[in-house]
């Protein structure tokens, strides 16, 4: 692995100069007005600021083992890590670039997701089979919800009604209700021998990709049906939706 972020200019459609980051870059999140993005890194256990002005790393933010997913909240300047080896979100405070308090989680988070208005997080927990619901108030963690087995990937709607999470031995969606306990409604099912890895929302309907199977389903969340798979390539591992 090279350990380096590389900015590309939409516009020019032309890749700029590699980033030197940690040596095991995981996963990336901006923050609302773009001045900052922060970047895991899996193997050090850290997070590196970048300022999009300069290109130019910062000085890394320790957080926990293994981090694996980072969320930043749209209202309150904070940042949310999931550390998968030592089953905590570590909050990092954008203003000052400091990491707060560590909260627990269940055992390997993988994923989470922050409701649009910033009052919850949901926190997958990948080797229990739950979700963890975090208020951001008090920074503590409610009551686990149950999911389906292996749960890898959660995204909140834009509406901030529901969050949903894919699970990928069940080879189901579980829509969860964005509330301080995150009720769980009966989980929507992709098919057999589907392994669901990878989910984005737009509108009324969920995009569900299967890595494995290298084909897509389409979900209309408003009435639970399930469209015919499609294939989208080999191995497909990420889907964006454009706003």
């Amino acid at each position: 692995m090279s350990g380096t972020v590389t900015p590309v200019n939409v516009s020019a459609r032309k890749a700029g100069k590699a980033i030197a980051v940690g040596s095991g870059p995981q996963a990336i999140a901006v923050t609302p007005i773009g001045r900052t993005v922060y970047l895991l890194d899996w193997a050090g256990g850290t997070v590196t600021p970048i300022d999009t002005a300069t290109d130019t790393a910062q000085r890394p933010i320790q957080v926990g083992s293994f981090p694996s997913a980072i969320a930043i909240s749209p209202r309150d300047g904070t940042a949310y890590v999931a550390n998968y080896g030592s089953d905590i979100v570590t909050p990092i405070r954008l203003a000052t670039e400091t990491a707060g308090r560590a909260i627990p989680a269940g055992y390997a988070p993988n994923a989470l997701a922050v409701a649009p208005n910033g009052k919850d997080v949901y926190v997958v927990d990948g080797n229990t089979d739950e979700v963890t619901p975090i208020a951001t108030a008090t920074e503590r963690a409610g009551r686990v919800v149950p999911v389906g087995y292996s749960p890898v990937a959660v995204t909140m709607a834009a509406s901030g009604v529901t969050a949903y999470v894919v699970n990928s031995i069940s080879s189901t969606v579980t829509p969860l209700a964005a509330t301080a306990s995150g009720r769980a409604s009966s989980p929507i099912s992709v098919g057999l021998y589907s392994y669901p890895t990878v989910l984005a929302v737009t509108g009324s309907t969920a995009v569900v990709l299967d890595t494995y199977a290298g084909q897509v389903s389409l979900i209309n969340t408003r009435t639970r049906h399930v469209f015919a798979p499609e294939r989208w390539g080999n191995f497909p591992v990420a889907v964006a939706i454009s706003p």
